[in-house]
């Protein structure tokens, strides 16, 4: 009778062995993360380093992040630095926002022709929670509808989203730490 084998068990026994490989390649401990920089990524972060029996003063991480906050990529970083004397970063796709200030925290950075770094701008959330946009458009247009205003040629419907906008911000700015 055979042994059965998930799809899972057997990606996982794949994944460690190009792992295994990539680790000699490189003369480095290795671990991979794609995924957004959000809470819980700098504890996954600290699990994995220190869970794992350290053979190298070196750190090869292979990142692929959209981005997210910036307090948690910070504390990734302590971390990394906390038990490696040497980190370096290898983009495979993108390293966006606080991805891009996670990397630049690294001794090299080994990218391709097609790889990313992005721009490191903070962003707020868009009314209703659907995803976040740059905080500097909001700035830029909040002062053309002050310039409109001053003008005396500011619209009751502008006026109200300016009001509604600036409401919503502050109430997140209090409830929520900022992601770039």
């Amino acid at each position: 009778m055979s042994e059965h084998v998930t799809a899972n068990a057997a990606i996982e026994k794949l994944l460690h062995k190009r792992s295994a490989t990539l680790e000699k390649t490189l003369d480095a401990d290795v671990l991979a993360y794609v995924g957004r920089i959000l809470d819980g990524a700098d504890t996954g972060f600290r699990d994995a380093i220190e869970s794992r029996k350290k053979r190298r003063n070196k750190l090869a991480i292979i990142l692929d992040t959209p981005g997210g906050y910036i307090e948690v990529a910070e504390r990734i970083v302590t971390t990394t630095r906390k038990h490696y004397a040497e980190v370096d970063f290898y983009i495979v796709d993108a390293a966006m926002s606080a991805g891009t200030v996670l990397v630049m925290s690294g001794d090299a950075i080994h990218m391709d022709y097609y790889s990313l770094l992005g721009p490191i701008d903070p962003q707020v959330q868009r009314p209703g929670g659907t995803g976040l946009i740059p905080a500097l458009g909001y700035l830029v247009q909040y002062e053309r509808l002050i310039e409109k205003d001053r003008k005396g040629e500011l619209t009751t419907a502008e006026a109200q989203v300016l009001v509604t906008r600036t409401n919503y911000h502050a109430a997140q700015a209090v409830a929520d730490p900022v992601q770039v």
